[in-house]
Order: structure tokens, then C-alpha cells, then sequence
């Protein structure tokens, strides 16, 4: 089987070369995607379906007060999110048993299930001006949303698990609390010493990861935009058009030079 390039933390920074979904343009972009989607979720089902820590606060919250109606959305969300999660791990360890590449297995399966989710979202939530096409769980949650939510979770749940490093370095691009705390620790760090990690700037390392956060909160803002001017659901096509993109960047390259290598730092 065909082994994946695997550097040491140590290398001289001209020496390293990192695969497709490691670079930073790519972090950038997947960052982007969770944010359209998480556009889309939160304006029809209040709710950020990429990022789980609210929905986990969430159960807790619901089961003091015995709210069953409500606790079963964050507690759906929750197993969504974890069976994308293991769906995608299984799909990895499959083709990395068999000597092959995974990242364009893993994004074919996301633009194929985003396609679906994006007509799902036009035909029953459209704009919520035909109220026969769905009906309310409360004021605020539209049934056909809230399923369609579910749907967003497992796709983030399986980005999340397939590409979690960015230029070497463990990140999260679905949710960025982790890319906060490095964005300004890094900053913080060149203050005290210009060399870091790899032996490149620390600015630089504190720039990626705030490249990573323009990336979310940039999807989100567009994805509001496209919804509004475009069409309701269009924030849920946009991510996958980026995917669509992204994999046919990387149909043309080797093993070592798509899929994340294995391990990883976190400072």
C-alpha cells in the first residue's frame, strides 16, 4: 500500500510539502462551506447544525427542565453529526486498507447528499410562505427544516473527521472554537519569538488560523446573502459547488499529496 508522506515538525520549511487538504486555501474554503451551511440552519431551524457544543448544552438544558418536545432536536442533531462522523471513518479506513486515496470518495458522497439537502430545502421550507408544505414543531422550527438540519449535521460530521489539518497542524474547520484559542496564541507567541513551528513565523501560523475564521464567518454572511437575494437553499448548493471544486483539483494528484497525513501537533 501505497504511504502517505509523513513529515517531522522539525524540517526546514522550504523541505515541507503538504498534500491538497492540508493547505491553507483549502482550510479556508472547507471553513467557508460549514458556514454557508450553518447560514442556512440557523435562519429556519435556530440552530447551528455544523457546531455541536451548543447542541450538547442544549440536551442538558431540556432535560432539567423535562422539555422532551425540544430535547429531542438537539439529541437528533447530536447522533446525526456522530453517525456522519463514523460513516465517514469507516468509508476512510476502507480505502486506506486498500492502498487508495479517500478525499475524493469522502467529497463525491458530500456533493451528492448537499445536492439532495439543497432541493429538500427549496421544495418543502422554500421561503415558509406556503404553510402546506410543512408544519411547525414551534414558532420557531419548521419540521421539514429541522430534518434537513439533521441531514447538514451528518455531512459536517464527516468533513470534520476527514480533514482536520491544516499546513501540518490539527484544526477544526466545522467548528472553530480550537481555531480561536491558536489564532491568538500564535499571536500572542510572535511577540516573544518570531520562529515557531516548523521553524516558520509565528504570525504565519496566527494568520492561518484567522484565515480559517474569515473562512467561517464569511460563509455565513454570504450564505445569508444567497438565501435572501438568490434563492432559499442556495447557501446549502454554494458548499457544494466549493466541494465539487476542490475535487476536481484533486482527481490529478498522487496519494501523498491529497489526503491529510496521519498525526499531528497542536502548538
Amino acid at each position: 500500500m501505497a504511504q502517505p508522506d509523513v513529515r517531522t515538525i522539525d524540517e526546514h520549511p522550504e523541505r515541507v510539502r503538504f498534500p491538497l487538504m492540508e493547505l491553507p486555501l483549502v482550510g479556508f474554503f472547507l471553513a467557508f462551506m460549514a458556514g454557508t451551511l450553518n447560514a442556512w440552519t440557523l435562519a429556519n431551524a435556530s440552530t447551528f447544525s455544523t457546531v455541536q457544543s451548543g447542541n450538547v448544552v442544549s440536551v442538558g438544558y431540556y432535560l432539567i427542565q423535562a422539555n422532551w418536545d425540544k430535547l429531542w432536536f438537539p439529541v437528533g442533531a447530536i447522533i446525526a453529526f456522530g453517525l456522519g462522523s463514523a460513516a465517514c471513518g469507516v468509508l476512510m479506513t476502507n480505502r486506506l486498507r486498500k492502498g487508495h486515496v479517500y478525499t475524493r470518495s469522502v467529497l463525491v458522497i458530500q456533493i451528492v447528499l448537499l445536492v439532495i439537502l439543497g432541493i429538500l430545502a427549496v421544495v418543502l421550507v422554500g421561503d415558509g410562505s406556503s404553510s402546506d408544505k410543512f408544519f411547525d414543531v414551534d414558532a420557531n422550527h419548521k419540521m421539514a427544516a429541522v430534518w434537513i438540519a439533521f441531514g447538514i449535521s451528518f455531512v459536517a460530521g464527516a468533513q470534520g473527521n476527514a480533514f482536520h489539518k491544516d499546513h501540518g497542524m490539527l484544526y477544526g474547520n466545522i467548528a472553530v472554537t480550537f481555531v480561536v484559542q491558536m489564532a491568538f496564541n500564535f499571536l500572542v507567541q510572535s511577540f516573544f519569538k518570531k520562529e515557531g513551528i516548523n521553524g516558520e513565523p509565528n504570525i504565519k501560523w496566527s494568520g492561518i488560523f484567522f484565515g480559517i475564521l474569515l473562512g467561517f464567518a464569511g460563509g455565513g454572511a454570504i450564505g445569508f446573502l444567497v438565501d435572501k437575494f438568490v434563492f432559499m437553499g442556495a447557501s446549502i448548493f454554494l458548499p457544494a459547488i466549493i466541494a465539487l471544486i476542490i475535487l476536481l483539483i484533486a482527481r490529478g494528484r498522487q496519494f501523498e499529496s491529497v489526503d491529510p497525513t496521519p498525526g499531528g501537533t497542536f502548538a
